[in-house]
């Protein structure tokens, strides 16, 4: 199988030949390959000409880790930092035959927001929740509308990256989440299924609180399980594990110390209770991080090679 059809057999109900794998950012590129992604500033100020070479170096590393560390997806945007259209149609075009192409959708709904921002939500959650919801209106009405570009555009499914807890619990009470969240969660994740894709949702922290109306809400997957956040991948897949499939749950913390005993000890446990019956695709619990030993991801990925067949 190529890595394309084990993650399509993972995101429709079947046992692929093996456990598939993508990250869901790389940010070590220079560590990896001697190459660095360009920032919004640095393209903004390039000519055209080193544009379309810095356009070409996108290619160019998202191949390199196609090619080295086997990815099943890789994720690009609708356009290259505003200047250069059409670009997950590109991708879809010229990667699409080996990986699933994806795009974000994170800011329809509400999620973790600075201090004084969530001070400001919190008190108007209370004394003014009709006017939350007209935002939570428009914000869920321009996802939907970006999910119909991204859709047509070529992408194979949809992450909805919205951080909804800290390591200690979910940013607002279950109840207000319950009001203000899931119901446009909802309506987001059902325009998707419209369009004939699926809908991941990654969220760091403890969502245990939440967790039953964020599988309500219809997503198809959920990334990333973290154990920082008392995120255990075993009782989520014995919980949930028929409703949808899982990603994640490797401790990126202990991923910063090169601990090959504890990250090889990590990929073992996630194989051992995620990997049966399908339903899982391997990551960290969040993503390669800058920072991040490359070893500690080598180290990650030769495990992973142990036990990923089935």
């Amino acid at each position: 199988m190529l890595e394309r059809e084990r993650l399509h057999c993972v995101m429709n109900g079947r046992i692929p030949d093996k456990v598939p794998h993508f990250e869901l950012v790389f940010q070590i590129p220079e560590e990896a390959f001697g190459l660095s992604w360009l920032t919004r500033e640095e393209v903004a100020a390039a000519s055209p000409k080193e544009r379309e070479r810095a356009y070409e170096r996108w290619f160019d590393i998202n191949e390199r880790i196609m090619e080295r560390y086997k990815w099943a997806a890789i994720a690009a945007p609708l356009d290259f930092f505003g200047v250069r259209k059409g670009m997950l149609a590109d991708a879809k075009k010229r990667l699409g035959d080996r990986v699933m192409v994806y795009d974000w959708n994170g800011d329809g709904v509400f999620w973790l927001m600075d201090g004084d921002d969530m001070m400001d939500f919190s008190v108007r959650m209370y004394e003014q929740p009709e006017d939350v919801h007209r935002q939570a209106r428009e914000k869920c009405e321009a996802s939907k509308l970006l999910a119909t570009r991204q859709v047509d555009q070529g992408a194979d499914f949809i992450c909805i990256n919205s951080d909804f807890a800290f390591n200690v619990g979910p940013f607002i009470s279950p109840a207000h989440f319950a009001e203000f969240v899931t119901p446009y969660l909802t309506e987001i994740v059902a325009h998707i299924h419209d369009l004939g894709v699926k809908a991941m949702l990654h969220s760091d922290g403890d969502l245990n609180l939440i967790i039953d109306q964020l599988i309500n809400s219809g997503i198809d997957g959920l990334q990333s399980i973290d154990p920082q956040g008392s995120m255990d991948i075993a009782e989520v897949k014995a919980r949930y594990g028929d409703k949808l499939f899982l990603m994640g749950n490797v401790h990126t913390a202990k991923m910063q110390s090169t601990n090959e005993d504890e990250i090889r000890g990590f990929v073992r446990y996630c194989m051992r209770h995620a990997k049966p019956g399908g339903g899982y695709i391997l990551s960290t619990s969040n993503c390669i991080f800058k920072g991040m030993p490359l070893a500690s991801y080598h180290i990650m990925l030769d495990e992973y090679e142990k036990y990923a067949w089935y």
